[in-house]
């Protein structure tokens, strides 16, 4: 099954964004993971998930953080909870 994670990013140039997800990237491929990754920059969609601190991550429908990198661990928390 393949995991979504979506990134909230202010725009396009966001190095905040790059840098989250890059990480999030290389830990998915790290541990053989499937993955589907959206960055979101359209400000009309992010009403959808009810937040306006950015960069957020989301992954499978759940807010897992907002303005930093998550951590590993609830990365891999948030994945094993499909």
């Amino acid at each position: 099954m393949t995991n979504k994670i979506e990134i909230l990013s202010p725009g396009p140039g966001c190095w905040k964004t790059k840098r989250i997800a890059c990480s999030i990237k290389s830990f998915l491929e790290n541990h053989q993971l499937e993955y589907e990754l959206e960055i979101i920059t359209d400000q009309n969609l992010f009403i959808n998930y009810n937040t306006w601190i950015l960069p957020t991550v989301i992954i499978n429908n759940k807010i897992v953080s907002r303005g930093y990198k998550p951590l590993e661990k609830k990365i891999f928390e948030t994945l094993n909870q499909l």
